[in-house]
C-alpha cells in the first residue's frame, strides 16, 4: 500500500488539513510548517495526484510563462534565464508548477486567449517584448491574474514590474562623481528604448543634483547594437573636449564602445573610463573588465512571483512597481581621478 497523506500527517506532527493546506499553498499555514511537511514528503516519496487536487480545488497550480524563445533569444533578452528562475523559485515554494511558452509578439495574443478560456493556468507571467495592445486589453478586459515582466511602452492598466532604471542612472552618476570624473558622456538607445531612456533620465538627475549637468555635446543615441556603440564612441572621441568617462546603457554598446577606444590608441581608464549597466553576459569578456551597476533580475524574478500569487488570490489587485536594487561592481574601467 502506498503512502497516505495521513502518513505524511503523522511524520511531520501535523493534521491531516495541515498537509493539505501546504499542498494546495494555503497562506494561513507558516513557511517553516510547510518546509517541515514538504521535507517529511519527499523522506517519505508522497507525490499527490495533480489532476485530483486540480479537480478538487478549481485550480491547476500552475503559471504559464510566455516569452520570445526563438533561436538567438538568449542573446537578445539574456536576463530571461535569471528572471525566470527566481519566479520559479517562488512559485514552487508556494506549490505551484511553471511552464514555459515560446511565442512571438504575433502569437502572444491567441497563446494568452487559449491559456484563459481553458483555464489551463492560474495566471501569467508576460514578458514585455512580447506584449501588444490588443494582448494588454485581453489581460485588462478579462481581469486574469498575471505580471509582466518588464515596463509596457504603451499606457496600458496591465499589472508589471521592472528594475528602476531612472534609479540606477543616479547610482552610476553619484560614484563617477565620487571617482573624480566630471565630463561624463552617455551613449545608448534611441528614445523609444525605455530601459535606455530611463537611464539616460537618471544619469542626468544624479549630475545636476551633484552641480555638474550632462553636456548635450556628450549625449549620442543609436541602436543598442555593437556597432552603433562603436560609431557613438568614435563620434564622441572627436569632440575638442574629450569626455573623461562614457556610460553605456548596456552591454552590447559597451563592447563596441570598448573597440572604438582602443582604435584610437588610447587607454581604459588612463584616458577614458567606461562604465556600463548590467553584470553580463559581456561586461567581464573585455580588457579591461568594465565596471558596472548591476542589477539583480533574479531578485525580481522573485518579486514577480509573489506578486503574482498575490494577484491570484486578488484578482482586482493593481501592480505597478519597480524594483530598486542597484549596486556598483568596480573593476579596472574606471579609476579614482585627482581633480
Amino acid at each position: 500500500m502506498g503512502v497516505t497523506i495521513k502518513d505524511v500527517a503523522k511524520a511531520a506532527g501535523t493534521s491531516v488539513s495541515t498537509v493539505s493546506k501546504v499542498l494546495n499553498g494555503h497562506y494561513s499555514i507558516s513557511q517553516q510548517t510547510a518546509e517541515r511537511v514538504r521535507r517529511v514528503m519527499e523522506e517519505l516519496n508522497y507525490y499527490p495526484s495533480a489532476s485530483a487536487q486540480s479537480f478538487a480545488r478549481g485550480s491547476t497550480r500552475t503559471v504559464a510563462v510566455l516569452a520570445d524563445l526563438e533561436r538567438g533569444a538568449a542573446f537578445r533578452n539574456p536576463h530571461l534565464f535569471e528572471i525566470v528562475s527566481g519566479l520559479e523559485q517562488t512559485l514552487r515554494g508556494r506549490g505551484y508548477r511553471l511552464f514555459l511558452r515560446g511565442v512571438d509578439a504575433a502569437g502572444a495574443y491567441q497563446a494568452a486567449e487559449e491559456i484563459i478560456s481553458r483555464k489551463s493556468a492560474d495566471g501569467l507571467a508576460i514578458h514585455v517584448s512580447v506584449l501588444t495592445h490588443p494582448l494588454s486589453a485581453l489581460l485588462t478586459r478579462t481581469g486574469f491574474p498575471h505580471i509582466v515582466l518588464g515596463m509596457p511602452n504603451f499606457d496600458s492598466q496591465v499589472c508589471w514590474i521592472d528594475n528602476n532604471n531612472v534609479y540606477s542612472g543616479t547610482v552610476a552618476a553619484s560614484f563617477l562623481l565620487s571617482q573624480g570624473y566630471r565630463r561624463i558622456a552617455f551613449i545608448g538607445g534611441q528614445y523609444y528604448d525605455l530601459g535606455s531612456a530611463h537611464r539616460l533620465q537618471g544619469l542626468k538627475e544624479g549630475l545636476q543634483a551633484r552641480g555638474c549637468p550632462l553636456d548635450d555635446r556628450y549625449i549620442r543615441l543609436g541602436q543598442s547594437t555593437r556597432a552603433d556603440g562603436w560609431a557613438m564612441t568614435d563620434r564622441l572621441l572627436d569632440e575638442k573636449d574629450l569626455p573623461d568617462a562614457i556610460v553605456c546603457a548596456n552591454n552590447y554598446i559597451a563592447l563596441g564602445c570598448v573597440a572604438a577606444v582602443q582604435e584610437r590608441g588610447m587607454g581604459i581608464p588612463e584616458d577614458v573610463g567606461v562604465l556600463t549597466f548590467d553584470d553580463y553576459p559581456f561586461s567581464r569578456f573585455t580588457e579591461p573588465e568594465l565596471t558596472v551597476v548591476d542589477i539583480d533580475v533574479r531578485d525580481l524574478g522573485n518579486r514577480a512571483g509573489r506578486h503574482l500569487l498575490e494577484l491570484i488570490r486578488r484578482p482586482t489587485l493593481q501592480v505597478q512597481t519597480t524594483v530598486t536594487a542597484s549596486n556598483i561592481i568596480e573593476r579596472r574601467s574606471t579609476r579614482k581621478k585627482t581633480v
